[in-house]
C-alpha cells in the first residue's frame, strides 16, 4: 500500500527550523492604483508637505508597533534587546533614506508628478537596481524598499485625516500558518503577536528580514516557494518542515503522524544541543575549532554568544554603499563600525571590505568601472577605499576588529592594501585620531587562482577566510542565477576538495589561521570533511552553531582524516551517499536523510 507523497510536496528554502502542523490562513495583498497626475505650480509644495506626512505617519506606526512590543515582553529577554527590534529601527531610517525621499522629492518638484506616481516612479527604479542584483542578500534590501513603499502608498491613499486601517495580521487565529507572498519586518512582528504557528512565504532568502526575525523568535518558516500561491488555500491544512524547507499541503493521516513524530524528536535534540552551548568546539581527540557568526547587523550579536559562538566571522559593508546617491561619509562608516565591535566585544569581528561592482554596482559608480568588483574596484577608487579604511581604523578603538579584504587573486593586491591601510594611518595621526597597532588583515580566497596561489598569498596576510559559495561557482564554471545541477554543486568534488587542502596546508605552513564563511560552515554533515581538511574557525548563521559544534565534539578527527581518505577512491555522487550514511549512523538525531524518501524506520 502506498502511503507517502500522497499530499502535495513543494519545496522552498528552510529558513527557520521547526515542524508543525496547522490551518493556513491566507494574507493576499491588494495592490494600490497608483493615480498619475500633472499638478499646477501653485499645488506643488502642498504635494510635497503630504508626501513627507505619509512618512511622518509610517513613523508613527513603527513606533507604536515596538513600544507595544517592548511593553508586552519581559524586561532583558531577547524580544526586547535582541534583533528583530532593530530590524524595526533599520526600516525607520529607511523611510527617510535619500535614495527615496530625494528622488520622490524631485519628481514631485521638477516634473510636477502627485506624492503616488513620483513615489512609484522611484521604487520602480530602486527595485529594478536590487532586482539585478545576484546576491540574495542585496535582492532583500530590494524586498525591503518594496515593503516601505507599499506602505507609504496605503498612508498617501487614505487621505489628510484617515487613520492607517487596523492590518489583518492583528486578527490571525491562534496557531495558525501564515501564508503571504511576502512579509515586511513589522507584519512578521505584528502576526508574531497573534502567536502564528509558521510562516510560509513565496518570496524571500535566509538573508531577508523576514528569515532573520522568524529565527529569532522561534517561529518555523519557509520561503522562496514560487507559485505556491496557486496551490495553497484558505484554511487548507498544511504541514511546514522548517528544516526541509518543504511545506506538505492536505497530508494524508499517516504523513501527519511521520512528520509529529520526526518534530518531537528534533524539539528534543536541539534543546539537549543548545545546553552545551558554553562548552569548546574540540573533538575527542583533541583538535579544536572556533566557531563564529555571520552578521548583517549589530542588532543579532545577542544571538551568537546566546548560541554559543565566539565573535564575527563576516561582516558585511555593502549595504551602506548600495542605496545612495553618494558614498556614506566616514563618520557614518566609523559608527557603523563602532557599533558592531562594541555588541561583540570582547570577541574578534571580521569586517569585510566594500564587495561591490560586477552585479552589485552603486549608484555613484562610473561606467568605467564596469566589471571590477571587490578589491578591485577599490584599488581603481583609492579615495573612496581610504575613507573605508580610515573608519575601520578610528573603529579599532573600541574592540577586537580584523579586516578582511574580498574576491584576492594575488599577492600585488595584498600589498596594495597594505600601502593604502599604512597611508590611511598616517592621514589618520596627522588629525590627532589615534587606533589600535597591528590590526590582522586576511585574503577572502573564492577564487582559484587564489586557492593555487596560496603558498604564496600566506605569507602576505594574517589570515585567510574561504567564501567557499564563490569559489564552487568558480571552480565549477557555473553562474549563481542559473539552477545548476546538484552535481555541478557538490563540493566532495575531488578537485574541489583538493582546493581547499591547499589552502589549509598553506595556512599551517606558514602558521595562519584559515577560516570558512562561506554556507558549507553551517552544514552539520559537512564538518567531519572541514575537520579533516584542518580549518581552524568556521563562521557560519548563528543559528547553525549549536548544531555544528555537536558534531565536532562527537568526530574523532583521525575518524574524520580516515573518512576523507575514502573519499579519494571515489566520485563525488559516490562520496555523497557515504557521507550521509556516516551521518545518519552516527548522529541520526541530528542529521536525517531526505524524510520523504526515507525507510520508515529512519522516520
Amino acid at each position: 500500500m502506498r502511503h507517502e507523497n500522497l499530499g502535495i510536496v513543494l519545496q522552498g528554502e528552510g529558513v527557520s527550523e521547526g515542524i508543525v502542523l496547522g490551518a493556513v490562513a491566507r494574507w493576499d495583498r491588494h495592490e494600490t492604483l497608483v493615480e498619475h497626475v500633472r499638478l499646477p505650480e501653485s499645488l506643488v509644495n502642498a504635494e510635497v508637505s503630504r508626501f513627507y506626512e505619509a512618512i511622518a505617519r509610517a513613523e508613527r506606526e513603527i513606533d507604536e508597533l515596538y513600544v507595544s512590543l517592548a511593553a508586552s515582553t519581559p524586561k532583558g529577554s531577547p524580544a526586547v534587546e535582541g534583533e528583530h527590534l532593530g530590524l524595526l529601527d533599520a526600516h525607520k531610517m529607511m523611510l527617510r533614506d535619500p535614495s527615496i525621499v530625494n528622488d520622490t522629492e524631485r519628481y514631485i518638484r521638477e516634473e510636477h508628478l502627485n506624492a503616488e506616481w513620483a513615489l512609484s516612479m522611484t521604487l520602480k527604479r530602486l527595485e529594478g537596481m536590487f532586482a539585478s542584483v545576484k546576491d540574495p542578500f542585496f535582492r532583500e534590501r530590494g524586498q525591503d524598499i518594496h515593503h516601505i513603499g507599499e506602505r507609504l502608498m496605503q498612508f498617501l491613499a487614505q487621505g489628510d485625516d484617515a487613520e492607517a486601517p487596523p492590518s489583518p495580521l492583528t486578527h490571525l487565529p491562534q496557531g495558525a500558518i501564515l501564508f503571504a507572498h511576502s512579509l515586511s519586518p513589522a507584519e512578521a512582528l505584528a502576526a508574531s503577536r497573534q502567536q502564528v504557528a509558521a510562516f510560509v512565504i513565496e518570496v524571500g532568502s535566509t538573508s531577508g528580514h523576514t528569515a532573520i526575525i522568524a529565527r529569532s523568535l522561534g517561529i518555523p518558516a519557509v520561503v522562496g516557494l514560487a507559485g505556491a500561491g496557486d496551490v495553497v488555500g484558505d484554511g487548507d491544512r498544511v504541514i511546514v518542515d522548517g528544516f526541509e524547507g518543504e511545506i506538505v499541503v492536505r497530508p494524508t493521516e499517516y504523513e501527519e503522524i511521520l512528520y509529529a513524530r520526526r518534530a518531537n524528536r528534533a524539539k528534543a535534540v536541539r534543546r539537549a544541543v543548545r545546553q552545551n552551548r558554553t562548552l569548546p568546539a574540540e573533538t575527542p581527540d583533541g583538535f579544536s575549532m572556533v566557531l563564529r557568526a555571520n552578521l548583517d547587523f549589530a542588532a543579532q550579536a545577542p544571538q551568537v554568544e546566546a548560541l554559543g559562538g565566539r565573535g564575527v566571522g563576516l561582516y558585511r559593508t555593502e549595504f551602506l554603499f548600495l542605496e545612495r546617491t553618494g558614498p556614506p561619509t566616514e563618520d557614518e562608516q566609523t559608527e557603523a563600525y563602532v557599533s558592531v565591535l562594541k555588541a561583540l566585544a570582547p570577541h574578534p569581528v571580521t569586517i569585510r571590505t566594500l564587495d561591490v561592482g560586477g552585479d552589485k554596482m552603486i549608484k555613484f559608480s562610473g561606467p568605467e568601472h564596469a566589471g571590477l568588483r571587490a578589491i578591485r574596484y577599490c584599488l581603481a577608487n583609492e579615495d573612496l577605499f581610504l575613507m573605508q579604511l580610515r573608519a575601520l581604523l578610528r573603529a579599532s578603538n573600541h574592540g577586537e576588529l580584523r579586516i578582511l579584504v574580498p574576491f584576492i587573486a594575488s599577492p600585488y593586491e595584498v600589498r596594495e592594501v597594505r600601502r593604502l591601510l599604512a597611508i590611511a594611518s598616517e592621514q589618520l595621526k596627522e588629525r590627532g585620531i589615534r587606533h589600535a597597532p597591528d590590526i590582522p588583515v586576511g585574503a577572502m580566497i573564492e577564487v582559484p587562482v587564489a586557492a593555487l596561489s596560496a603558498q604564496q598569498l600566506a605569507r602576505e596576510v594574517d589570515f585567510f577566510s574561504v567564501g567557499t559559495n564563490d569559489l564552487i561557482q568558480y571552480t565549477m564554471a557555473v553562474s549563481r542565477e542559473s539552477a545548476a545541477p546538484d552535481y555541478l554543486t557538490n563540493p566532495l568534488q575531488s578537485g574541489f576538495l583538493k582546493l581547499l587542502r591547499m589552502i589549509t596546508d598553506a595556512g599551517h605552513h606558514a602558521g595562519i589561521t584559515t577560516a570558512i564563511c562561506g554556507e558549507l560552515a553551517g552544514k552539520p554533515w559537512f564538518a567531519p570533511i572541514l575537520i579533516a581538511l584542518g580549518f581552524n574557525e568556521l563562521s557560519m548563521t548563528p543559528e547553525a552553531i549549536p548544531l555544528v559544534k555537536e558534531v565536532i565534539r562527537r568526530t574523532p578527527r583521525a575518524e574524520a582524516l580516515a573518512l576523507l581518505q575514502k573519499f579519494n577512491k571515489m566520485d563525488a555522487e559516490e562520496a555523497k551517499d557515504y557521507l550521509d550514511s556516516y551521518m545518519v549512523e552516527h548522529f541520526p538525531e541530528i542529521v536525517t536523510p531526505r524524510f520523504r524518501g526515507a525507510p520508515h524506520y529512519m522516520r
